[in-house]
């Protein structure tokens, strides 16, 4: 009989704490502005489409796509910063990020990743 207590408590303790991290990843979602949640969006569908991303690997990506997002965006408002200290932050968000996708990407991912960040680069004004 106790057994069987321990293993309903246990499950019931569980149940409880699946449901917490739910409601949390819910309300963590909510907190996003939509101009974020649609550049992300954008972003995610761009990489998804051209690098062929599983499931599993959109999941992963959307946020850490999210923060880069957010963060970019912080740098951009910042009104304290200087054009070079903004341009050193960003770079630096940047690196961050393509090191945190690298871990996600497979191989072959990453180097076709590389040549559409090349060509982003080669494409943006100076």
């Amino acid at each position: 009989m106790t057994k069987r207590s321990t293993a309903l408590a246990l499950a019931f303790t569980l149940l409880i704490a699946l449901t917490g991290l739910r409601v949390a990843a819910q309300s963590d979602a909510s907190s996003v502005d939509p101009e974020t949640k649609a550049k992300v969006q954008e972003k995610l569908a761009q990489i998804s489409s051209e690098l062929n991303l599983t499931d599993a690997q959109k999941a992963q990506l959307k946020p850490i796509l999210q923060s880069e997002v957010q963060q970019l965006q912080a740098v951009k408002n910042d009104s304290s910063m200087s054009p070079d200290q903004k341009q050193a932050k960003v770079s630096e968000i940047r690196q961050s990020y393509k090191s945190q996708m690298s871990n996600i990407l497979t191989p072959e991912q990453q180097k076709k990743w590389e040549s559409m960040k090349k060509m982003e680069e080669s494409t943006q004004p100076k």
